[in-house]
């Protein structure tokens, strides 16, 4: 026989109980009503290997598990004037062995309020005091959180929502799922930042990249994130070439201004393509990083080499002309070059198709003929029109 100490429970409150010292046969663990405190001791009795591990279990803390809320504590509150029942504990079963008591005063709101009995949740086992354990299901969802966090750095296609919370030396607080991680103010964009504390109360995809053991915390970058956009964010440009943009200046050289736009792209406007009173800025340098800038796509070289032009978009004399010229249409033009091919003849300024050689027959054509040609076919994408003497 050994001295333990047993909780007593004295009613049907599963938290009205009390701690006394019994003797009882070495193994034994024992968590029942007064009444029944000699029966459920049989029910509980371990050997010694069995007892030697759940006593090293419980005296393991700071550990993640998952339990059944099996009973709720419940007090009237007044909130806002208003009598409110609102939970105040869960007692928790880990196991038929284990139970563990959370106190839900210490839990975010968001978070008791979903509680019911029968839920399963994940818990992180505190503390353990004269039998009782003491856990936390906040503690344990950060834990879980941070783990997902951790395991994603270097997957550059696992990305998280944070919340920018503060501006610190060297970068930020992100909060991202309730866990603090640091983002360099480095990584907090494409390009450099002229203003830290506009990104203050920003929600921002980030990446975790590493783990900073002088912060003891996750460093997340936003740029990794804004780089993987890059290539999506390049196809929707090609289809917005006639709309305007309003961008930010990054830095000015003597070819031109660069400005960053749509997030995760950066282009260059050449001189050339700078209007009138941009231009002026650009020559007196008064013109700054963190400056806002509007302007057209002209051309996509690559993902990384974009032309802007403050000029006006580029049009495409091309768009819409298999609507303008049908097949059989009888139309006018222009014979602009006469070639072993055949006659090329202009319909409108930029716009010219092919008679082949097979099709002219006897004709003798020179450049500069005004003739009527039946449309034959249109091709948009090859910029080709072919057609027949009319």
């Amino acid at each position: 026989m050994i001295e333990q100490e047993i909780t007593i429970q004295l009613s049907d409150d599963p938290f009205d109980t009390k701690t006394v010292k019994v003797k009882v046969p070495k193994g034994t663990k024992l968590i029942s009503t007064e009444t029944y405190a000699a029966d459920v001791m049989d029910l509980y009795n371990l050997s010694d290997e069995d007892a030697d591990k759940l006593r090293k279990s419980e005296e393991n803390t700071n550990y993640i598990t998952q339990g059944e809320i099996v009973y709720l504590k419940k007090e009237i509150q007044n909130i806002d004037g208003e009598e409110i029942e609102v939970n105040i504990e869960a007692l928790i079963e880990i196991s038929k062995k284990n139970t563990a008591v959370c106190n839900l005063l210490k839990e975010p709101p968001e978070i008791v309020i979903q509680l019911e009995v029968g839920m399963m949740v994940d818990i992180k086992v505190k503390d353990y005091k004269q039998g009782t354990m003491y856990a936390s299901i906040s503690d344990a969802l950060d834990e879980v959180k941070r783990n997902e966090i951790y395991n994603a750095i270097g997957n550059k296609t696992v990305g998280f929502t944070g919340l920018v919370k503060e501006l610190i030396h060297g970068g930020y607080w992100v909060e991202v799922g309730g866990v603090t991680c640091f983002m360099p103010g480095s990584l907090g964009g494409l390009n450099k930042l002229h203003n830290f504390e506009k990104l203050v109360g920003k929600e921002l995809i980030v990446m975790p990249i590493t783990y900073s053991n002088e912060k003891q915390t996750i460093v997340v970058s936003h740029r990794e994130y804004l780089r993987t956009m890059i290539p999506t964010a390049v196809e929707n440009l090609r289809e917005e070439f006639k709309e305007q943009i309003t961008g930010i200046v990054t830095g000015a050289t003597k070819f031109g201004i660069f400005a960053e736009f749509n997030e995760s792209l950066t282009g260059l406007i050449p001189k050339n393509e700078l209007d009138d009173s941009t231009l002026i800025s650009f020559d007196n340098r008064t013109i700054k990083p963190g400056d806002e800038i509007t302007f057209w796509t002209k051309e996509i070289i690559s993902d990384r080499k974009i032309i802007l032009s403050q000029l006006g978009p580029k049009i495409d004399l091309w768009d819409g002309i298999d609507e303008k010229y049908k097949p059989m249409m009888i139309v006018e033009g222009t014979v602009t070059k006469v070639t072993k091919y055949g006659a090329f003849v202009e319909l409108e300024k930029g716009i010219s198709g092919l008679i082949h050689k097979t099709k002219l027959k006897d004709a003798e054509l020179t450049k500069g003929d005004t003739i009527n040609v039946k449309i034959g076919s249109v091709n948009v994408s090859d910029r080709k029109i072919t057609m027949n003497l009319a």
